[in-house]
């Protein structure tokens, strides 16, 4: 009977414990979702919590990888391993054309510039294919000096200076000048040379020091993880975006590499984002792959404050 008395002070208790535990839970949620979405400095936003639209891609891109807007309503998309490039109408969701331009490989990035197609290869290595209608066509190989060692994932294009922009995911050194963060360097589209200094570099330290000047609490150092999978250039703000898979954000940055925003990328939205592209107005899109499913793209609409 004593015990039975005791219930009501047993349950009270056991309330005190699990509300502080969810309590706990929420703040720690927000504390990350605090430290990873900084926009103060951009007055272009993104709502990557709540896509617009998803475009689920036929099994043939599971793999999807890079993406580049094709005027008016339309997506190409490269595949990490098929050596094709895929037309993708936005207005029909189907596939409406695809090319050959080499042997199965290992595909990162593409870019169109007027009607030439550019597809970055792991190593760095970039080939021209002149666009046109024709199911197969010869591709124009230039090598650099970037090697499998750089692992390079990102291909973007900035239209102001002309150039490609190429993100390393891994080791950003080129001979023996040592760098320390991801490497970012940019190609001239005239002769497709690559210039061999970084334009940029960022590593935990640049986003450390954005964050603490940003954000009071403390934070986990550990959870800086920061390999490039995508960079594409913003239509209107003509900053770079620069996706991260792992470690799963998106950042922005000014052509220099100064970070201006930082934004948390759901695993639950977006598996394994690999691409990023926008339309001429400023949405956003980004593939993810299909990790065993059909890889897919998703809208984000332009929010302006």
């Amino acid at each position: 009977m004593h015990f039975i008395k005791n219930i009501p002070a047993l349950l009270l208790f056991l309330m005190v414990i699990l509300f502080g535990q969810s309590c706990s839970s929420t703040t720690f949620g927000q504390h990350a979702d605090s430290l990873f979405l900084v926009t103060e400095n951009v007055a272009i936003n993104y709502d990557l919590k709540r896509p617009d639209k998803r475009y689920q891609m036929p099994y043939v891109l599971e793999e999807i990888s890079g993406l580049t807007f094709k005027y008016p309503n339309s997506i190409l998309a490269v595949d990490d391993e098929s050596g094709r490039v895929f037309q993708y109408d936005l207005s029909t969701q189907k596939l409406i054309h695809s090319i050959a331009f080499s042997k199965p490989g290992d595909y990162e990035g593409v870019e169109l510039i007027k009607d030439q197609l550019y597809v970055l290869e792991s190593d760095g290595d970039i080939f021209q294919i002149d666009f046109r209608s024709k199911k197969k066509m010869g591709a124009i190989k230039y090598e650099n000096d970037l090697s499998s060692n750089n692992d390079t994932e990102g291909l973007g294009y900035d239209p102001v200076t002309n150039q490609l922009l190429i993100a390393c995911k891994e080791d950003g050194q080129i001979g023996k000048n040592a760098v320390s963060g991801r490497a970012f360097y940019k190609v001239d589209v005239g002769d497709l040379k690559l210039i061999k200094k970084p334009a940029f570099v960022i590593g935990p330290k640049e986003l450390e020091a954005f964050w603490e000047k940003n954000r009071s609490f403390d934070y986990d150092k550990k959870r800086i993880k920061f390999k490039p999978s995508a960079i594409a250039t913003h239509p209107i703000s003509g900053h770079y975006y620069i996706l991260s898979s792992v470690g799963k954000m998106l950042i922005v940055v000014r052509k220099s590499g100064k970070i201006l925003a930082t934004y948390p990328i759901s695993p639950r939205i977006l598996g394994q984002p690999e691409g990023i592209c926008f339309s001429p107005s400023g949405d956003m899109y980004i593939s993810s792959e299909g990790e065993g499913d059909r890889g897919y793209i998703l809208k984000f609409e332009i929010k302006k404050s």
